[in-house]
């Protein structure tokens, strides 16, 4: 019964946070219907072409039962552009965790990148064969992750956060409401003895004034926890750490942390004003 409850009541669950938003900032119901009809084609599109399918209008239309008219018309649109940063990711993240490519004690060590046999050029093309290095470099320099020294390019940065980059930070809260869903599932419906982890502080009380305060500490130790995380998990996976045995089955491992700060306010009761009716008088 749980099973079959289950998804049902995570997707509420995770609608309500987001109908609240949209509610927030008037979003109508046509426009999230729209919105939810645009995502339901793209991912059963996806979804075909993973498993190799040939991918058709009827197809679509059965996965998603959205009208083959109507799914014409939502693939007319022009094409969701795949996201620029995570070959950004991935160089950074490898660069910072892959031995072969680091100091002694850990730190990312400076690479030569003078053409497609240099080791900058050699860590891109590990990672992505549709763009070049030349490219990665301007962007990462771009950014202020990289600078030059002499021949060489040295890393500034452990972890790529776009400031200000709406459609990167959509991309990561439907990624984080994803994995929590599927965490959550997964806790309730197989009572595993090594439950994935979730956990949830919440303190409704802190004095305003200390809301500076109480967010450069969490910074500081969750960068902390997501430094031993990366350092752990880098060493079991084969793209850091290659000389592990290579295999065809791999398992996906996320950790997450957030947090989130903010001034209380009241909400304000809304009277409804009186409204007198007028006295009915007898017809003379």
């Amino acid at each position: 019964m749980l099973k079959a409850l289950a998804p049902a009541m995570i997707i509420k669950s995770v609608l309500k946070p987001l109908v609240r938003l949209c509610l927030k900032h008037g979003v109508r119901v046509q426009e999230l219907e729209e919105l939810v009809r645009q995502v339901l084609v793209q991912e059963a599109q996806s979804a075909i072409e993973e498993a190799r399918g040939e991918l058709s209008v009827s197809k679509i239309s059965v996965t998603t039962g959205i009208h083959r008219s109507e799914v014409s018309r939502l693939l007319s649109g022009e094409p969701r552009p795949k996201e620029k940063h995570d070959v950004l990711n991935r160089v950074i993240g490898l660069w910072s965790q892959r031995r072969s490519l680091c100091t002694a004690d850990g730190s990312p060590r400076p690479l030569t990148f003078e053409g497609v046999s240099s080791e900058f050029a050699k860590l891109v093309a590990s990672i992505s064969k549709e763009v070049t290095h030349y490219p990665i470099l301007f962007e990462l320099e771009r950014i202020g992750a990289i600078e030059y020294l002499g021949e060489r390019v040295i890393l500034k940065v452990r972890e790529y956060i776009p400031a200000g980059d709406v459609e990167h930070g959509l991309a990561v809260l439907s990624a984080d409401i994803e994995d929590l869903a599927l965490t959550v599932e997964g806790n309730l419906g197989e009572h595993s003895k090594e439950p994935n982890l979730h956990l949830r502080t919440a303190y409704d009380n802190i004095a305003v004034d200390k809301l500076s305060e109480v967010r450069r500490f969490i910074l500081e130790r969750g960068a902390a926890f997501q430094r031993d995380m990366r350092r752990y998990l880098s060493e079991l996976d084969r793209d850091v750490t290659p000389e592990l045995p290579a295999s065809t089955e791999r398992a996906k491992v996320v950790v997450g942390v957030f947090s989130h700060g903010h001034q209380i306010e009241e909400i304000k009761e809304l009277k409804p004003k009186k409204r007198g009716r007028k006295p009915c008088r007898p017809r003379s």
